[in-house]
């Protein structure tokens, strides 16, 4: 740095800017602005974490140019009232790059913390015990599959890790194994009296979540705890299946609970754990030759695939509804699906919308507070269908708990 791009002695920043912009606007220096920021910087800012970049030192500059070019120079000839509105707009672009400042450091925060997420999720799945498994014994010797039909399955709103205890309904971690064992006996039965041949499952929201804090005082897991658990009873359910099935075709329909940011405008749509659960159940599961699991390939959001040539989409229901469904799945992808499977709303329900079924799964937990405290309640319920060959959407079980 030269003795004449020095601050001199008591001059203010702003002449420091403006004197340093003078000179390189007359050419008596050849420097870019960036250079002028590093030397700005160097000597208006002492935390580098506070240092302003060059269209900071740029634009306030030009501000006082044109001001000087429409009126004349501040420090000669304008008046009072002209030297305050000059202030009061470099003031202005102070407080605009004050901002961007505190929105580049949170942005860095938010950062942070999701590497933190990632690796105490790591850790947790290296130390995690494994859970009690439903311990169901229900094989028998010899299974049919002669009938023209398969089971389409879900398992919506498990919300693992929430501790209920109303009037209403009650729920932890053994109530949730328990109705999980009743579903597998209801499944079983509807195999026997269809003789279906494969079984297709479509999970979505395993978690409890942390998306309020109603909710998050109901909770007796953290969110990977809650992960933990969900993933691994699901993986005991499908391995019981696979017994009773040709194949067993597990897809996950990420819901809103399971995003890791509370603040939905914050959160994308790939951050969410349920994207995580194929890829544990392919790894829980490798030793079942007859099960697979899918991931979703055009968005991650949505599940697509074919059962008995019958187009099958699914999503979790928290951006749409039995209503309009349909048409955003048809005006989205340019395909038309003959079943749609949604949950969300917490109870079962069938509507048929230009000859798609449109199908609302319940909730496997039941009530909790914040449904209550909105005056909605239902027993947990859950929806197993029956997809024949000549059918399609032959009928629908409505399994409750």
């Amino acid at each position: 740095m030269s003795s004449s791009t020095a601050r001199l002695p008591g001059e203010s920043e702003n002449a420091y800017i403006i004197r340093l912009g003078d000179m390189k606007s007359s050419g008596l220096i050849d420097m870019t602005w960036t250079e002028l920021a590093e030397i700005l910087n160097k000597e208006l800012r002492e935390d580098p974490t506070e240092y302003y970049s060059e269209s900071a030192y740029r634009k306030r500059y030009n501000l006082f140019a044109q001001f000087k070019e429409e009126f004349g120079n501040p420090t000669e000839s304008a008046d009072a009232e002209e030297l305050r509105e000059l202030r009061r707009e470099l003031e202005r672009e102070r407080v605009r790059v004050r901002d961007e400042r505190n929105e580049y450091r949170r942005l860095l925060r938010e950062e942070a913390r999701k590497e933190s997420y990632k690796d105490q999720f790591i850790r947790s799945i290296c130390e995690a015990a494994q859970v009690n498994p439903l311990d169901y014994k229900d094989k028998p010797a010899e299974i049919s599959h002669e009938g023209d039909n398969d089971l389409l399955i879900s398992l919506f709103d498990l919300h693992t890790g929430i501790k209920i205890d109303s009037f209403f309904n009650k729920f932890d971690e053994d109530v949730l194994r328990e109705r999980l064992r009743h579903y597998l006996d209801r499944i079983i039965e509807i195999q026997r009296r269809h003789h279906s041949r494969d079984a297709f499952i479509i999970c979505s929201e395993l978690l409890s979540g942390i998306i309020r804090s109603v909710i998050r005082l109901e909770n007796n897991q953290d969110l990977i705890d809650q992960f933990l658990l969900a993933t691994r009873l699901v993986a005991d359910f499908v391995a019981e299946l696979s017994s009773h099935f040709e194949t067993v075709n597990v897809y996950v329909a990420p819901g809103n609970h399971s995003r890791v940011t509370p603040n939905k405008d914050e959160s994308l749509t790939h951050e969410n754990l349920d994207n995580l659960v194929i890829p544990f159940l392919r790894a829980e599961l490798r030793e079942y030759e007859n099960v697979r699991c899918w991931g979703n390939e055009i968005k991650s959001d949505t599940v697509m695939f074919p059962v008995r040539n019958y187009n099958v989409f699914s999503v979790h229901g928290d951006k749409d509804t039995l209503d309009n469904v349909a048409d955003n799945m048809i005006h989205m992808y340019g395909i038309k699906p003959h079943i749609i499977m949604t949950g969300h709303r917490h109870t079962n329900a069938l509507k048929t919308v230009y000859d798609v079924k449109c199908i609302q799964a319940g909730c496997l937990s039941g009530s909790d507070s914040y449904c209550e405290d909105k005056r909605l309640r239902n027993r947990p319920e859950q929806v197993v269908c029956v997809i024949s060959e000549a059918e399609g959407l032959d009928c629908i079980y409505d399994v409750k708990f």
